[in-house]
């Protein structure tokens, strides 16, 4: 049994008239009344009691008419899902994130996707960078946004924002009221990093930026994400983030703008350069002209 018998079964049952369905179909009356008669020698029954003054349904024609429509509602359905998921508005979208980017990056580009492909599931996951790279080719995650990445030939990376650094302090701290700090008075400092193997370019990004300013950045005994997560921020301490990382902070610490030596950090979208799916393409698009206005502006 094909569907567009059960389309001409359909289209006879509410018209009652042969003429006005070949009419609603867009095709002549006799192919169409020779496929109502397949369709029935195919049941077994009539579904139609024909006279000259009229067509009525019969009693297996009446049996037949709501499946057929909930049939031909479903295969509409399922149509125009594939077409949905074709042109990137259905399926799951899996993110690796950077840690700078939960507090605007992340929110700021999946609000403004969910509200384009809101048949689209979104899941995120925090990640190293050292371990986006592997995720990536694995397939395990589709996108990522990081901070400063790890560069592979079999991915693709596109800018999405440019911050300016800014240091974070204690509100204790004597220079926690600058608008603006030279990195230089800070060369005493203990610098809240975190081992090289998790993040490498992002980590050789922060002590090339220290050895600008003459000074080599001596590590604390904790990363800057313990001691944010904690909430214990020591007093002599300093962790080097996106300005972005500003407008969340925990209580007692304060983000103050780098402006000597002038570095900025780059967050990008990273993905497989074989990936050309509509969804993917989709959430680049969103990521990488979210903040262009901005970048312009720079």
């Amino acid at each position: 049994m094909e569907l567009r018998h059960l389309r001409y079964f359909v289209a006879v049952a509410e018209e009652l008239n042969f003429s006005r369905a070949a009419q609603r179909l867009r095709m002549a009356q006799p192919p169409l009344s020779v496929a109502i008669r397949q369709l029935e020698q195919e049941i077994g029954a009539s579904l139609f009691a024909r006279s000259s003054r009229e067509v009525r349904l019969t009693d297996a024609g009446e049996a037949l008419l709501e499946g057929a429509r909930r049939t031909l509602a479903e295969a509409d359905a399922a149509v125009a899902a594939a077409r949905r998921a074709a042109e990137g508005g259905l399926g799951t979208l899996r993110i690796a994130y950077s840690w700078s980017a939960r507090f605007e990056i992340l929110p700021a580009v999946g609000a403004a996707f969910a509200a384009r492909s809101p048949g689209v599931t979104l899941l995120a996951e925090e990640m190293w960078n050292s371990r986006m790279t592997s995720a990536l080719r694995a397939g395990s995650v589709d996108v990522a946004l990081a901070l400063c990445p790890e560069i592979s030939a079999e991915l693709s990376y596109e800018l999405v924002r440019s911050e300016r650094v800014a240091v974070l302090l204690s509100s204790r701290h004597e220079l926690a009221g600058e608008t603006t700090i030279a990195l230089d008075a800070l060369a005493d400092e203990q610098f809240l990093l975190f081992p090289r193997e998790l993040a490498p370019r992002l980590y050789d990004f922060f002590v090339a930026l220290c050895r600008a300013a003459d000074f080599e950045p001596r590590r604390t005994s904790q990363s800057l994400h313990t001691q944010w997560t904690l909430g214990r921020w020591e007093p002599s301490a300093a962790g080097l983030v996106p300005e972005s990382v500003r407008n969340d902070l925990p209580p007692d610490v304060v983000a103050v703008p780098v402006d000597r030596p002038a570095g900025r950090l780059e967050t990008h979208l990273v993905r497989r350069k074989d990936d050309d799916r509509a969804v993917v393409r989709g959430f680049a698009e969103i990521a990488c002209t979210l903040y262009a206005p901005e970048r312009t502006l720079a």
